[in-house]
């Protein structure tokens, strides 16, 4: 997922959702400010005995990603709201930068997002498992990536990506922004240092596509590398590792394998 933590696939099969409500008009959702209580997308789910339903995930590629993302949609614009979260991970690689062909979840967070809505965007994703043509898996949208943001973090985050205004996925009901690519690059850094079953063979390729749009932030080559000391410095304010060796060996190598060009220095 994204910069978080993942899970394995497994046998199980996704619980099948309740019915869509039915399209009767309701009062515009108004989205307030969040309160000091957070919901997790997705809610705890259990079977009719009270038996929590084991997570699956499945690999999901660039047509059946839109799709349901614009199921999700749909589902939100029919109960008047519209709503924008904020992804980090796979879900931009495959359909803003695409460099790659699929990923297993959408990793979202959003301080803007206030128990109502998270519960009105929970129902959607349920809602998205059991009209979807192709498996999603029981968490393919879910906030998890937040687990590890402080509230303010959390905030500063939401409010850099409303600011940085790259729009992954927009449709009536719902929006979809990308993370700040500071803090996508220095996830993926963090990941591949810390090691163990969560590092990805794409990892290194995602941080050198990241830090591409940091220095030309509409794609391209030729912008100005960033400074040793300011990818230190992200490392830093986003409590992720950070290792000069492995940045100048392994990520402005592959960087200038790419673009022909240091992007750190």
């Amino acid at each position: 997922m994204g910069c978080g933590m993942s899970r394995d696939e497994n046998g199980a099969q996704p619980r099948t959702p309740r019915q869509a409500r039915g399209r009767q008009q309701r009062a515009p959702l108004n989205i307030g400010a969040p309160t000091g209580v957070s919901i997790h997308i997705p809610r705890n789910r259990t079977d009719p005995h009270g038996v929590p339903i084991p997570p699956t995930t499945h690999e999901i590629d660039r047509p059946t990603l839109e799709n349901a993302l614009t199921l999700t949609a749909g589902y939100l614009h029919q109960r008047n709201a519209q709503l924008t979260v904020i992804a980090v991970g796979g879900a931009i690689n495959i359909i803003f930068l695409n460099t790659r062909n699929s990923t297993h979840d959408v990793d979202i967070f959003g301080s803007n997002l206030d128990i109502a809505a998270r519960m009105l965007l929970d129902e959607a994703m349920r809602y998205t498992i059991q009209q979807s043509p192709s498996p999603l898996g029981t968490d393919w949208m879910n906030t998890e990536n937040q687990m590890w943001l402080s509230p303010s973090l959390h905030r500063e985050l939401t409010d850099e990506a409303i600011q940085q205004d790259v729009t992954v996925f927009n449709s009536p009901g719902l929006r979809v922004l990308a993370a700040p690519w500071e803090y996508a690059f220095s996830g993926k850094v963090q990941r591949q240092l810390t090691g163990g079953n969560q590092v990805r063979p794409y990892d290194l390729s995602d941080a050198v596509h990241y830090l591409n749009r940091i220095i030309n932030p509409r794609g391209g080559s030729g912008g100005r590398p960033v400074p040793m000391a300011t990818v230190e410095e992200w490392a830093r304010r986003f409590n992720h590792a950070t290792n000069r060796n492995f940045l100048m060996n392994r990520v402005n190598v592959e960087y200038r394998s790419r673009y022909g060009s240091d992007g750190i220095v």
